[in-house]
C-alpha cells in the first residue's frame, strides 16, 4: 500500500512538473511575440524643423527616422522621394511625422500654391473686405469667420436689410493688393474664402448688390446659428425698448451726466451723442413702411 502511495505522488509531481513547463514555454513565447512586435519599427519621414502654411518641402525640411511600426499613423510619409517638393497644406513642428492629409497633392508647380490650399470639393473665392480688417489683421489663414451683407430690401429702396449668409467659413489666404483709383494707386486688403459652390453663387450676388463684413469666429465653435435678419425698424424698436443710457462727462473738474432721452411719444426716441452733449430724435412711421424723422415743431 505504501509503495503504491509513493507511485502516485511521484506520477503527480512529474505531471505537474510538465504542466508547468508547458505553461511556461506558452507564456515566455507569449511575451517574446509581444516584445517583437513592439521592437519592430518602419520608417517615417518627419520635420526636421518647423515648416510654415504653403511652404513647398526641401532636403532640408525633412528626415526618415525609426517609428514603432503599431505606432505609426494613418497617412504617414514612408520616403523623402514621397515628400520632397510637396505644399504643405497646414503647419507643421519639428519631430511631427509628415501625414498626407497636411500636404497638398504632387502638383506643384501647377497653377501656383492657392490651387493646393483649396480644399478638395470647395473653391477659392477671393473678395475685397473693409479697411478695418487691415487695420486689426484678426483675419488670418486658418481662421474661420461669418460673412455678413447689408443691402436694401428691394431695387431703389432706401430700407436696408443686414444678415448672415455664410458661417464657419475657412480663410484661406489674406492679403493686400493695389488697385487704381481716381488715377492713384490705392492699397486694398482681400481675403480668400474656401466654399462650396452654391456659396460661391451666395456670396457673387451678395458682393454686387451689397456690403460685406467679416465676423471672426472661435476656432472651436462651428455651431451655425439661425437668425432673422435685422432691418433699420426693427433696430429702432430695439433702441426704444432699451433702458435710457446715462453718460457721465468730466469737464473742468466737475461731473455732469446727460439728460436723459425724451419722454415715450408715437413713434421711437434715439438717443444721438456728439461731443459732450446728448441730443435726442424722434422718428415716426409715414408711408411705405418708411421712418422719418419728426422737427422739434411737431412737423415730420
Amino acid at each position: 500500500m505504501h509503495r503504491r502511495l509513493v507511485i502516485v505522488l511521484a506520477c503527480a509531481t512529474v505531471v505537474g512538473l510538465l504542466a508547468s513547463i508547458l505553461v511556461y514555454r506558452v507564456i515566455t513565447s507569449v511575451q517574446t511575440a509581444a516584445q517583437t512586435r513592439e521592437r519592430a519599427t518602419e520608417p517615417v519621414v518627419v520635420a526636421a524643423l518647423n515648416i510654415a502654411l504653403a511652404e513647398t518641402i526641401t532636403k532640408e525640411h525633412v528626415s526618415v527616422m525609426e517609428w514603432p511600426k503599431a505606432h505609426v499613423p494613418s497617412g504617414a510619409v514612408r520616403s523623402l522621394e514621397a515628400a520632397e517638393g510637396r505644399v504643405v497644406r497646414s503647419s507643421i513642428v519639428a519631430g511631427e511625422p509628415l501625414l498626407e492629409a497636411k500636404l497638398a497633392p504632387q502638383l506643384s508647380g501647377r497653377g501656383g500654391i492657392m490651387p493646393m490650399l483649396v480644399p478638395e470639393g470647395q473653391r477659392g473665392v477671393t473678395i475685397k473686405v473693409d479697411d478695418a480688417v487691415r487695420e486689426t489683421g484678426f483675419i488670418l489663414p486658418r481662421s474661420r469667420v461669418d460673412v455678413l451683407v447689408s443691402l436694401g430690401r428691394a431695387t431703389g429702396s432706401m430700407d436696408r436689410v443686414a444678415k448672415v449668409i455664410l458661417q464657419d467659413v475657412l480663410v484661406l489666404a489674406a492679403g493686400q493688393t493695389v488697385e487704381m483709383r481716381d488715377n492713384k494707386p490705392v492699397s486694398v486688403t482681400t481675403v480668400t474664402l474656401a466654399l462650396t459652390p452654391a456659396e460661391t453663387e451666395r456670396l457673387a450676388l451678395a458682393h454686387t448688390e451689397g456690403r460685406l463684413m467679416l465676423a471672426t469666429r472661435n476656432l472651436r465653435d462651428n455651431q451655425i446659428v439661425r437668425t432673422p435678419g435685422m432691418t433699420v425698424g426693427s433696430l429702432l424698436n430695439g433702441l426704444a425698448g432699451a433702458p435710457p443710457r446715462v453718460v457721465v462727462h468730466r469737464t473742468s473738474g466737475s461731473v455732469r451726466s446727460a439728460p436723459p432721452p425724451a419722454p415715450p411719444t408715437d413713434g421711437h426716441v434715439v438717443a444721438v451723442m456728439r461731443s459732450d452733449r446728448v441730443t435726442t430724435q424722434v422718428f415716426v412711421p409715414a408711408e411705405g413702411g418708411r421712418w422719418i424723422e419728426r422737427k422739434p415743431d411737431g412737423k415730420r
